[in-house]
């Protein structure tokens, strides 16, 4: 049985560009934080970082990726990370009269994602990848916001048939757009590998550790774009 077939019950090609997991992922439980692991407490004005969604549709998997990737950046302690789940903020289409780079939000929903997001000094974005490309999801909850995404650093985790390379590769275009800075290390997940039954996220030791240089660069990064915002860094150049 080919993994088209198994994944939507059909060879016929034009599977390939439907979402990269089947709704029957809201039955399974999502990847549990290791026991070995508890959270490290983090030093008092440590970076705040938020592990956002990449995707909304029923039976996503990038919930119980991003719990997972929180679970294990918690375990660091030289930062405090957040799940930020963007189908919690309900965004429709692009809906803002206005562009981005105004500021002049008019939806209430437009305005409390913008009081959430400016909470965070980086970001780690989890995207799957949907026709070679990150979630459309993700990238309309990106392009709602201008001002407090930029002077930021994030990093990014994919997955998908090809590791989400393609997706990683386009969402990086809309980040340097945005002023956000993104770290070079990436965290890679195969649906075939690191997805028990291409829904239970259960990543393989090999696949795991790939997100531990994204983090270390990450938090650097992040720590950074603290003295950018704050004018330390153009001060010293003059």
């Amino acid at each position: 049985m080919s993994w088209l077939k198994k994944l939507f019950g059909t060879t016929d090609s034009s599977a390939a560009h439907r979402a990269e997991a089947p709704a029957a992922e809201a039955t399974r439980a999502p990847a549990a934080p290791s026991a070995e692991a508890p959270t490290a407490v983090v030093r008092e004005g440590a970076p705040r970082i938020a592990v956002v969604t990449g995707s909304t549709r029923p039976g996503r998997n990038s919930r119980q990726v991003a719990e997972w990737v929180v679970a294990r950046a918690n375990q660091r302690g030289d930062a405090s990370f957040e799940l930020v789940d963007i189908a919690d903020f309900n965004l429709p289409l692009l809906d803002e009269a206005f562009p981005a780079a105004y500021g002049n939000y008019q939806g209430e929903h437009t305005k409390a994602w913008a009081a959430k997001i400016a909470e965070f000094d980086g970001y780690v974005f989890v995207t799957p990848e949907y026709n070679h490309s990150t979630a459309p999801a993700l990238a309309n909850a990106l392009s709602f916001l201008n001002a407090e995404w930029a002077n930021k650093a994030a990093g990014i985790v994919g997955y998908g048939s090809a590791l989400g390379a393609r997706a990683v590769e386009h969402l990086r275009g809309v980040l340097s757009e945005l002023q956000i800075a993104h770290v070079q290390k990436t965290g890679m997940f195969s649906l075939f590998n690191d997805f028990e039954d291409f829904s239970a996220f259960k990543p393989t030791d090999l696949q795991a550790v790939s997100v531990d240089p994204m983090l270390d660069q990450l938090v650097a990064w992040t720590v950074a774009f603290a003295q950018v915002r704050a004018g330390e860094l153009e001060a010293a150049a003059v």
